[in-house]
């Protein structure tokens, strides 16, 4: 074998650049994700059509 194994590497500090890139990105993803849900909302809703405000409670 070629010897005992080797400790991981501390991981690095993240710059502040990347701290802005990754929030920038995280946003981006929430805001498509949100867009999605609100889509699916609105083809349920045509797709029930008004008959979705006529139904027994």
């Amino acid at each position: 074998m070629s010897g005992p194994p080797k400790a991981p590497e501390a991981p690095a500090a993240f710059s502040p650049e990347d701290m802005a890139r990754r929030r920038r990105r995280s946003i981006a993803l929430a805001l498509v994700l949100g867009g999605l849900v609100v889509f699916f909302f609105v083809v349920t809703l045509v797709k029930t059509g008004p008959a979705i405000l006529n139904r027994p409670l």
